[in-house]
This record gives C-alpha cells, structure tokens and sequence, in this order.
C-alpha cells in the first residue's frame, strides 16, 4: 500500500511539473517571439537578434526542465565555421538543446507546415527557418533547400537538421535520410554530429510529461568536409556519419575510429580528445 501510494505521489508530482514546464516553455517562447519581431522591426539583422534573445531563451528552457546537461565538444570543433548540425532527433526540445551548443546564429530546417502553428511557426519564421515543401518533386526539394543553406552561409549563420526524418519512438538512433547531406554538399557547407544522450528519459515522442532530474549528455563533433562527394557517395558518408553518432550514443565516448571520415575531419585533429563543460 506504502508503494503504491508513493508511485501515486510521483506520478500526480511529474504531472504537475510537466504543467508547470510546459505553461512557462510556451510563455518564454512568446516573449521571445515578440522580441525578435520587434528588433527585427527596428532593423536589426537576425544575426544579432538570435544571439541577443533567440537563442538564450530557447536554452532557458533546458535548465527551466531540471535536465542537467553535460557538453562534450571535440577538438576539431571549429566554432567560427558555419556548418549543418545534424542532430538526432528525441523530442520537442532538441532545438532548445542545440540553441545551448551551437555557439552562433543558426536556422533550423522543419515541414512547411510547422510555420503554420502559434509563437513556435512565428519563431521559425523570424529565424529565417528553411521549409521543407513535401509537395515539391525530390529534385526541386533539394535544390531550393541547397540554395537556402548557400543563402544562410552567405549570411554568416548554420543549419540544423534532424537527419531521421522524425523523432524516436524507442529511444534508438534511426537510419539517416540522404537529403541534408546533400543539401550540405550542394551549399558547399560541412556537417558536424551532435549527439544527444539520455533525453528520451526526460521526455519522448507521444507523451507531454517531463521528468526532472535527469542527467543528458550532449557532444558537439567535428565539422566533416562534404566537398567532392558525388550522389553515389552520399548515402555511405550519411551512414558514416550516423556511425559516429551511434558510437557516441551507446558509449558516451568519441570513437576511436570512422572509416572513411578521418580524412574528411576539417581540423584535421584525432577523435580521442574532449573539451567538457557542464551547464546546470
């Protein structure tokens, strides 16, 4: 009986934290949204805006769901460099998480439709997101996203990309899809992994309850030259890539090793170095 009613207890307490995070997550959205259309208004570049307020209240919604978040970066992370983040892809904070680690402006790429919905489309819109039509044949698909990845390196800002395609359902890394490898390629851009660990115990696909407390590893790789890569080429460098991922993912470590991408590293470092830092 003494169990039971404990198990009571935490569920009803995750239940009322999860109104909570999502009550105020939404709130500093909207707050964020208003900003960033009013700078942009006033005639600041975007630039400056994610930096100024994007960015800082998109990572204020990490810490606000008492993840404590521990980030490896790679030696051969280069933070001046614009690049395609490809990021497994957990739940709807990934964005948040990537706002913690990408260390300049940045777009995100996401459905057409996603620009549609209240405060969030209107984020991704003032943020200069990159919409995927999915009523575009494959070839005009890849051509209007390559010219504006070319666009948003023009402009001094990176991509991010969520290669699955959609979020977990079991908490597995997916197989990556081949179109923001050749969106990379074509925009003359490399990727870099980032890999998120232990999020899905925090939140997953199908379910709004947060559970605090909970400790999530985040590693930021290096950046992986795409040039000379022919179309036969990419789906091997996309599974490659999805390799590193992997590795991190299961043994929270570098790998040792990626055939085929050491010599594609960009700053030519070996894999066995970390950098770490801990954000509460």
């Amino acid at each position: 009986m003494a169990v039971c009613s404990a198990a009571v207890l935490s569920r009803i307490g995750v239940i009322g934290f999860s109104l909570f995070y999502w009550t105020t997550a939404f709130a500093i959205m909207f707050v964020g949204a208003v900003l960033s259309i009013a700078l942009r208004v006033l005639g600041f570049p975007y630039q400056r805006v994610h930096m100024w307020v994007t960015a800082p209240l998109f990572a204020v919604s990490v810490p606000l769901s008492l993840t404590r978040l521990r980030v490896h970066v790679h030696p051969g992370f280069d933070s001046e460099q614009r690049s395609v983040f490809v990021q497994n892809h957990i739940n709807l904070i990934d964005g948040m998480v990537a706002s913690c680690v990408i260390p300049h402006a940045f777009s995100g790429l996401m459905n057409a439709w996603q620009f549609k919905l209240p405060i969030y489309g209107w984020m991704m819109s003032v943020s200069k997101g990159i919409a995927v039509d999915r009523s575009c044949s494959r070839e005009e698909t890849i051509r209007k996203l390559s010219e504006a990845a070319a666009e948003r390196r023009r402009i001094g800002m990176s991509v991010l990309t969520f290669p699955e395609g959609h979020r977990t359902k079991d908490g597995t890394v997916q197989p990556f899809r081949r179109g923001v490898f050749l969106m990379a390629r074509n925009a003359n851009m490399p990727v870099v992994p980032i890999v998120v660990r232990g999020m899905y115990e925090v939140n997953r696909k199908g379910s709004l309850l947060f559970f605090p407390g909970r400790e999530v590893d985040v590693f930021v790789g290096p950046q992986i030259d795409t040039r000379g890569l022919t179309d036969d080429e990419i789906p091997r460098f996309a599974e490659q890539v999805r390799q590193f991922t992997l590795h991190c993912f299961e043994h929270n470590t570098w790998p040792e090793s990626v055939e085929g991408l050491e010599a594609r590293l960009c700053g030519g470092e070996n894999v066995h170095g970390d950098q770490t830092s801990r954000l509460a």
